[in-house]
């Protein structure tokens, strides 16, 4: 998926706006469009909009990717190396094998708890979410 794209303004929630993306020429050739796009039909974004910002508008849509390689990092890295860590704690004490598996899968389980209540805060607040800028006279270019 491109860093920036750019769409109209369909649907104002407050500080969350839906923008629907027409592809571009580049889809066509693309090995994942059929994941990205439906046979070239709109996409429809949720994203965090900037106030100001109205149905209709024209507006570009920012991907930062900071917050896909924290997620990755949380998500895989997180749940290898939490059971692990629990894992090799319980080695350090002598613990005995139905113990030391024990730990691990509770400390799994209290992680993956964490996970989703940190899931459902993030969620509230839209933080992960791309970020909408208004275009100037409906181009395709960034407002100034």
């Amino acid at each position: 998926m491109a860093e920036q794209e750019f769409g109209e303004i369909i649907a104002v929630e407050g500080p969350i706006v839906k923008v629907r993306i027409r592809p571009q020429s580049a889809c066509a050739a693309c090995g994942q469009k059929s994941v990205c796009f439906a046979a070239g039909k709109y996409r429809i974004l949720i994203a965090r909009a900037q106030t100001g910002i109205h149905e209709g508008d024209m507006v570009s849509i920012d991907f930062p990717s900071g917050s896909s390689i924290i997620s990755s990092l949380l998500i895989f890295v997180g749940s290898v190396s939490v059971p692990l860590t629990a894992w090799l704690i319980a080695e350090l004490a002598k613990a005995p094998l139905w113990l030391r598996v024990a730990s691990a899968a509770a400390a799994l389980l209290v992680y993956w708890v964490f996970l989703i209540s940190l899931n459902r805060r993030l969620k509230r607040s839209g933080w992960f979410l791309p970020r909408a800028e208004k275009t100037k006279g409906g181009s395709q270019e960034p407002a100034q």
